[in-house]
């Protein structure tokens, strides 16, 4: 039987253009070496890997041996993986590491491994009674989305995690508004880290509003380690050379109320005070004076121009219903915090209110605004209007035009899409699955009606909202349509993406549809409370549901069964 064991890639330059390999400084036979550069951050990656045969004795990375029937051959590895984040000797740090574990210690790290994962089973299983292949794919989910971060702050989650280079690793709103709930009900204590990164990347938004002649702090729509905004100006079309313009750098501004959000949900779901008092304040203070210096006074409201939706389609709007209602939120939350803080930590509360130049009247501009600020009300039919003036846009589909046939290159007709009512994804129902005490079911029901017939779901991120609106409304063929449709998204590789990483965000959307749509879960005062519809909204062939939700220290059990 003959093994290669080697870690190095022969199609490292194609697989990872991003790498530079670095010439190994040591040499040792026993050891495989790999050391890397990252072109982009100049990070230095040293993986150092040891392989042994169980009760031989030898240690190697090639192996031929004499297979015998009935014989068991058992290899085991050891891979300490150090980067010039950890020091500034990557290379002679992960060699000392593996150099100082013995082959005794390979059982323990095993268990302690198994113990890791343990824990979140444990926090995060889903069964779903005669439904193994739907609590497969949960575990598949639940499995990416954890292992994509740990308790580090200087990082948050790439698009695609850590399975693909899709993005090139870029953080967008995904994990705030998609992710953070399984995060928040799970693990809340990695949901801190992630807003903590956004807290630690707080320097680049306020370059980037600065940049754009506002105050306070403006995030990035794709952000790196420093919160810079990366996000490129226009696509190149290999075919032709054409240039096509992207404009979410410049106008998707709604990541920066998401931001804000995330940090209150999070306040309300463990009560830590001391990430509110070191972290979060901070944040709803800088990000409400961008809000309140970006928004325009005219005939005695706010509004918000220049923006483009949660919808991708639509450039250059005015008054998102999405973002003016997540900015309100925003503005009031702001308000909360200050109060908050000068109430339980004043002196805290002094101490950042010198750094920041905080007056004390400066809040209630905040409340003012937030007053003032247009949010489209339901007209008449109790349709919300996405932005101001989609109501006049030519209707979609065309006549003739199958909706459900593939959608035409959106980026090579940009133009005439921007003319149709025709969405990428949820926008409108974005909003009502964030907030649905504040929407009766008869508006619920009336603009999932109205919209979900003009969105075309180019987005992975648009299949589990519609799935987890269209259960609380009890619409139970669509609702079981669009889960089905998030729940196999990668595995089935639906989008043909998924060789570019997973799409967690869809991940994190579909534990939502079936946690807060399905199941109906809301928090309250006596913690986690269950819509007594909830059974009857089950999907066809499911008899029961468990899981654990955490919820302000503690844990507690759901069960839904029919």
């Amino acid at each position: 039987m003959e093994l290669d064991g080697s870690l190095a890639d022969p199609q490292l330059g194609v697989r990872y253009p991003h790498l530079e390999p670095l010439a190994a400084a040591m040499v040792d036979e026993d050891l495989e070496i790999l050391h890397f550069r990252t072109k982009a951050s100049q990070y230095e990656v040293a993986i150092v890997a040891r392989m042994c045969l169980t009760n031989t004795g030898t240690e190697g990375r090639r192996w031929r041996v004499r297979g015998v029937i009935g014989t068991r051959l058992l290899f085991r590895r050891f891979v300490a993986v150090y980067s010039s984040r950890d020091g500034p000797a990557p290379l002679e740090s992960a060699r000392a590491h593996l150099r100082a574990l013995r082959w005794s210690d390979f059982e323990p790290q095993v268990a302690a491994h198994e113990a890791g994962w343990g824990q979140l089973w444990g926090s995060a299983d889903v069964r779903i009674d005669g439904q193994p292949a739907v609590e497969q794919v949960l575990h598949f989910n639940a499995y990416h989305l954890r292992c994509a971060v740990d308790h580090d702050p200087r990082v948050s989650i790439g698009a695609r995690t850590l399975s693909g280079r899709g993005y090139g690793g870029h953080v967008f709103w995904d994990v705030e508004m998609f992710m953070m709930p399984f995060y928040l009900h799970t693990c809340p204590e990695l949901a801190r880290e992630l807003l903590r990164y956004r807290h630690r990347t707080l320097a680049g938004a306020r370059e980037r509003s600065r940049a754009q002649g506002y105050r306070g702090a403006c995030y990035a729509w794709e952000s790196t380690v420093t919160g810079a905004d990366v996000t490129p100006h226009f696509v190149r079309l290999a075919s032709s050379g054409r240039k096509i313009p992207v404009y979410t750098g410049t106008q998707q501004l709604h990541i920066t109320a998401d931001i804000a959000h995330a940090i209150w949900r999070y306040w309300e779901a463990t009560g830590d005070a001391a990430f509110l008092a070191d972290c979060g304040v901070e944040v709803l203070i800088e990000t409400a004076r961008f809000w309140s210096s970006r928004c325009t006074p005219e005939n005695g409201s706010y509004h918000i121009r220049g923006v483009m939706g949660p919808d991708e389609y639509h450039c250059n709007v005015s008054d998102n219903a999405y973002t003016n209602y997540l900015v309100r939120c925003n503005l009031e939350n702001a308000d909360r915090g200050v109060r908050w803080l000068r109430t339980e930590m004043p002196r805290r509360a002094r101490e950042l209110e010198g750094e920041l130049g905080l007056t004390p009247a400066e809040p209630a501009s905040w409340l003012q605004i937030a007053r003032e600020l247009y949010c489209p009300a339901p007209r008449s039919d109790g349709v919300i209007e996405q932005f101001a003036g989609f109501f006049n846009l030519d209707p979609y589909p065309p006549p003739g035009v199958d909706r459900d046939a593939a959608p035409v290159n959106r980026l090579l007709d940009a133009e005439r899409i921007d003319r149709m009512q025709l969405l990428k994804q949820a926008d409108v129902l974005m909003l009502l699955h964030l907030f649905p005490e504040k929407f009766s079911r008869q508006t619920m029901l009336a603009n999932y009606h109205y919209y979900e017939p003009r969105t075309d779901h180019a987005s992975s991120l648009s299949p589990p909202i519609h799935a987890a609106i269209a259960a609380r409304l009890g619409l139970h063929a669509d609702a079981e349509r669009y889960l089905q449709r998030s729940l196999w998204l990668d595995l089935s590789d639906e989008m043909s993406g998924s060789a570019s990483g997973v799409h967690a965000a869809g991940m994190g959307g579909t534990w939502q549809a079936l946690v807060f749509g399905f199941l109906g879960v809301r928090f309250g005062q006596m913690g986690v409370e269950v819509d007594p519809d909830a059974a009857s909204r089950l999907p066809r062939g499911w008899t029961s549901v468990e899981l654990e939700l955490a919820w302000r220290g503690q844990r507690y059990p759901v069960q839904v069964r029919r």
